[in-house]
């Protein structure tokens, strides 16, 4: 029999590191090891944390931990550690509660990991801190959110630009295809227009010789009727020239702000009590070289389509102002002129607007349009030089945009300054209107509107002096002199004086009478317009009251 294998001790053994193992981990790691008591003071401070930290072990060994932690965490520090103190848990990684920071010797501060345990030696509490400098890897953190943060603006910076070329493309792609869509209906409908003009000219030309035939008044009827049927061919053919830019026109140098005044009242007429017309013109406006006859009937025709579009009523306004071909998507830019006419009405559908222009579209009711008005507007402005544009939107109204060429100055001048021209308001000025006078009061306030002013009335000083005394805005009063109620026009501008210095007057007179005695005295110097006075008078007073250095106030009466 073999002898039995002594027995084996199986119990398991932990492995010991010896006082020269621990220097040595001591001395090669690169994070700060440092043990300290139970008062938390430092009893071992490897090279690491000398590195780290920049104490030399000689000068840090007995000291605080507190040396190591900025002042202001120094409070919550103390509660964490003495939180950890009591807990049941042996070691904490203080870089998973919060972000630290510790101190170095010269009194900076960087951004730390720690983690701490505790554990017993000879019965007494002890505890072992391992720190890491995260100083560089913190730094990378931030360069590369910085990175990522100005990556994601440039992309979507470029996002941005992309969509607005994409966009720009498209919306140039869409005028283009609209443009040439038009061109080619032009052309067809010029080509058609020109052959039945010369249709006409045969049916017009022959009812015209068999009129010398026939005697009997019947007969003469039926001649008429069909010379009036072809005057109306002949009158919608021109129409569709102007649409394809055939149409000979007659262009002169104008004011447009001049042809809209006169054309405010029939506009009114055209309009109908349940539309309200608002002109807002520009006082500087450039002249244009354009037919008048079309651009009036432009004018008239947008103004009959926006009552179409407001059956329950609404707002009308015609604007005026210089601008540019940049604006009017011109390519060869340049100073144009334009015209806007607004309407508060039903507005158009997409589909509807795409196809505003064309010839013979409508959306009327059949027999209420020829659909040859918008499209006779486009080819008037086209073949001006200009441009027309609408905007629209269903319950939002519609906008329609003549962009006119600015005529040259030299141009102006010979077709347009025989007379002066007439002076409008440049900042829509409010003007007072006093008048006992229904009627004339009713032409004074349209007139006082047409020059662009806005306008308020009274029918009598009494009234005007409520008026003025409410703090209503006004910059001029326009004053009747004999006025009914015991106070008149001189009286008003004598209150003025006193109470309204800032209020500028100007007096209306019916005869000479009125300036005798002591008011001639006391109006010496006052404007004072003569009944009846013309438009250009008129706007040229208010024009002169208005200007800063103008004393249009009264002047004290004269002592005796």
């Amino acid at each position: 029999m073999g002898k039995d294998a002594p027995p084996s001790d199986t119990s398991a053994r932990s492995p010991t590191l010896t006082e020269q193992q621990v220097s040595a981990i001591l001395a090669i790691a690169a994070d700060a090891i440092i043990s300290l008591d139970e008062t938390f003071h430092i009893t071992l401070f490897n090279e690491g944390a000398s590195a780290i930290f920049g104490y030399a072990p000689h000068e840090i060994i007995g000291r605080p931990l507190d040396v190591l932690i900025p002042a202001r965490m120094r409070a919550g520090h103390h509660h964490h550690v003495a939180s950890f103190a009591s807990a049941p848990i042996a070691a904490r990684k203080m870089g998973d509660r919060q972000e630290i920071f510790a101190l170095h010797k010269d009194g900076s501060e960087f951004p730390a990991e720690a983690s701490i345990a505790k554990h017993e030696i000879a019965g007494r509490r002890a505890y072992m801190v391992v720190l890491r400098d995260v100083t560089e890897r913190k730094q990378a953190e931030r360069a590369l959110a910085l990175a990522n943060s100005e990556l994601e603006a440039r992309v979507a910076e470029r996002t941005r630009r992309l969509e607005a070329e994409i966009q720009r493309r498209e919306q140039a792609q869409d005028a283009l295809i609209q443009s040439q869509r038009l061109e080619a209906i032009g052309q067809l409908t010029g080509g058609v227009a020109h052959d039945f003009n010369n249709l006409l000219t045969i049916i017009t030309g022959n009812l015209e010789l068999l009129g010398a035939e026939i005697q009997g008044d019947g007969g003469r009827g039926y001649l008429k009727r069909a010379a009036d049927a072809a005057e109306m061919g002949a009158a919608l053919t021109r129409r569709l020239l102007t649409f394809a830019r055939r149409r000979r026109l007659s262009p002169q140098v104008l004011d447009v702000n001049v042809l809209i005044v006169n054309l405010t009242e029939i506009l009114k007429r055209a309009l109908g009590e349940q539309v309200t017309l608002t002109t807002v013109l520009a006082g500087d406006i450039w002249p244009t070289q354009v037919d008048p006859s079309e651009l009036e009937n432009a004018i008239l025709n947008l103004a009959i389509n926006a009552r179409d579009a407001m059956p329950a009523g609404g707002d009308l306004t015609i604007e005026t102002r210089n601008t540019s071909g940049e604006e009017a998507g011109l390519e060869g830019g340049g100073a144009l002129v334009l015209i806007s006419v607004t309407d508060t009405g039903l507005g158009m559908t997409p589909e509807t607007l795409e196809r505003a222009f064309e010839p013979f579209f409508t959306t009327k009711e059949a027999g209420r349009g020829t659909g040859l008005g918008l499209s006779t507007i486009y080819g008037f402005a086209e073949q001006s030089g200009g441009r027309a544009t609408i905007s629209s939107a269903v319950g939002n109204g519609t906008t329609v945009n003549l962009f006119l060429p600015r005529a040259e100055a030299a141009g102006a001048a010979t077709a347009t300054r025989s007379e002066p021209p007439i002076p409008f308001s440049e900042n829509s000025e409010v003007v007072l209107v006093v008048e006992d006078n229904d009627e004339v009061r009713e032409l004074t306030l349209e007139r006082v509107e047409g020059l662009g002013y806005v306008v308020l009335e009274a029918r009598n000083a009494p009234a005007a002096q409520r008026i003025l005394e409410s703090g209503t805005h006004v910059d001029v009063v326009l004053s009747d002199i004999v006025m009914p109620g015991g106070m008149s026009g001189v009286d008003l501008a004598r209150w003025m004086r006193t109470h309204t210095p800032h209020v500028r007057i100007v007096l209306t007179s019916g005869f000479a009478a009125e300036l005798a005695g002591e008011a001639a005295r006391e109006i010496a110097g006052q404007p004072v317009l003569n009944k009846p006075y013309q438009r250009a008078a008129l706007a040229t007073a208010l024009h002169e009251a208005l200007k800063p250095s103008d004393q249009t106030r009264l002047t004290p009466p004269a002592k005796a």
